[in-house]
């Protein structure tokens, strides 16, 4: 199995549904799709008790165990040398994971790829170049107009993320502190810091809708969990924080780590503290 594809669920039917036609439809390569449900409350059962029956590969926790540790299940029964975590309201167009595949093994300091994206915000948003509302010929343009170019980032939206083996092996699991939110900012500081890169592929457009599973879920459990996520974040990475502050850690071209410099060549050396 060349690849697998980690899929999160809580009570985001409706767009599981799509999510996984479109995996089917537009993934040439090789893969297999395992589903992890952290105990949803709407039709997420019953249609992936259905799914399963005919083969795709399901994990039903009797709780919600967050993003993070579900990711971590998935990882540990994927096959797959490259591994991809997506949310399940993610649609991906054709030709999709051969793409990010070949930007993760054109840069080798490369840990993590992760596309362009209508509904990302920060680097990989799709801006403003003038395309189609239709996903397919959006992404055709994009993969026209960028064909196999990718560049630097501090930090990828974890809605859809591409990685290999080595992660788990130089830099480890996701970090399961982290129930909702944060763990994407936590993974791209632990993959800088070891002296790794993360990478936008800029020939490849994705669409993600915004808080699918937040919408459809309890607000008070959602507030809960993040609040969680962000004061056990807050805590880890305290140093670096206010050594560096937010903007330099993931906004600016500026290096916080010793390999960055050459990923920014204009800017100051790393280790220079923001406004120094």
């Amino acid at each position: 199995m060349n690849a697998s594809i980690i899929i999160v669920n809580y009570n985001a039917q409706p767009y599981l549904e799509r999510c996984l036609a479109l995996i089917a439809k537009n993934t040439a390569l090789p893969h297999e799709v395992i589903v992890v449900d952290n105990h949803s409350t709407d039709q997420s059962v019953p249609f992936l008790v259905k799914q399963a029956k005919q083969g795709l590969r399901v994990i039903f926790n009797p709780e919600n165990r967050g993003f993070a540790a579900a990711c971590n299940q998935g990882i540990k029964a994927a096959s797959g040398q490259f591994l991809v975590t997506m949310n399940p309201d993610v649609f991906v167009p054709p030709q999709w994971l051969s793409r990010l595949t070949w930007h993760l093994n054109a840069n080798p300091r490369c840990l993590m790829v992760g596309p362009k994206g209508r509904g990302i915000g920060g680097r990989q948003a799709a801006g403003l170049l003038n395309y189609s509302r239709k996903l397919e010929a959006a992404d055709r343009k994009f993969a026209r107009l960028y064909h196999r170019q990718s560049e630097p980032a501090k930090f990828l939206i974890g809605c859809l993320v591409l990685f290999d083996r080595r992660l788990i092996q130089e830099i480890g699991y996701f970090d399961e502190n982290l129930p909702l939110g944060a763990d994407d900012f936590d993974l791209a500081l632990r993959i800088r810091q070891h002296g790794y890169e993360l990478r936008i592929a800029k020939d490849l457009l994705i669409e993600h809708t915004v808080h699918a599973s937040f919408n459809r879920s309890d607000p008070a459990e959602n507030e809960r969990l993040a609040g969680a996520s962000w004061a056990y974040f807050r805590r880890k990475w305290q140093k670096e924080l206010q050594k560096y502050g937010w903007e330099r850690l993931f906004e600016d071209d500026l290096p916080v780590f010793p390999h960055e410099t050459g990923l920014f060549p204009s800017a100051p050396p790393a280790g220079t503290e923001s406004g120094a």
